[in-house]
């Protein structure tokens, strides 16, 4: 069983790296001014072989927002959007900054992107927590909801604007 995060959006959104690891060919590794250390000798590996590097283990955990290309069977009882990406990093104060920045930069007014954290492979399902949540009120106390239980935050500009607009047809707290 495995607990798996999700951004959904009806638009399309840009993907991001945080994460602190970088992707690199063992080429770029030999060719690095100080070599950096390697549980294997570089030399007997192949140049175009892929590798992944962390300049600095302390920034590691950072936002990473990637396109689902290989979703979870199942996922499709559950999100209904159009577009899905991974939602991972190490949920802390540092990743809760950071997608608090993201989400300020893409949540368009007319539009909601929903953020869920779903168990599969869990015999005995838990009851949905369902929120909706104005941008600007958002705290890192809901972030941490997201490794604790099944839940799903549909997330808006200005919730009270769009009820008043008919955008949307109901307002939970």
């Amino acid at each position: 069983m495995s607990r798996f995060t999700f951004l959904a959006s009806d638009g399309e959104l840009p993907e991001i790296d945080l994460s602190g690891v970088i992707k690199l060919t063992v080429k770029d590794l030999k060719e690095m001014n100080p070599r950096p250390e390697s549980f294997w000798d570089l030399d007997k590996l192949p140049d175009d072989c892929e590798a992944l590097f962390i300049p600095n283990e302390a920034d590691t955990g950072g936002l990473e927002i990637s396109i689902c290309k290989n979703p979870p069977d199942g996922l499709e009882e559950y999100i209904k959007k159009k577009y899905i990406y991974w939602l991972s990093g190490n949920f802390d104060l540092k990743w809760a900054n950071q997608f608090q920045e993201y989400l300020n930069n893409n949540i368009q007014e007319s539009n909601s992107i929903e953020v869920w954290s779903i168990w599969f492979g869990w015999d005995e399902f838990e009851e949905f927590l369902y929120k909706d949540i104005e941008l600007s009120k958002i705290n890192s106390c809901d972030f941490e909801l997201l490794g604790q239980r099944d839940c799903c935050f549909t997330i808006r500009r200005d919730l009270m604007r769009q009820l008043k607009k008919g955008h949307i047809d109901k307002y939970v707290l």
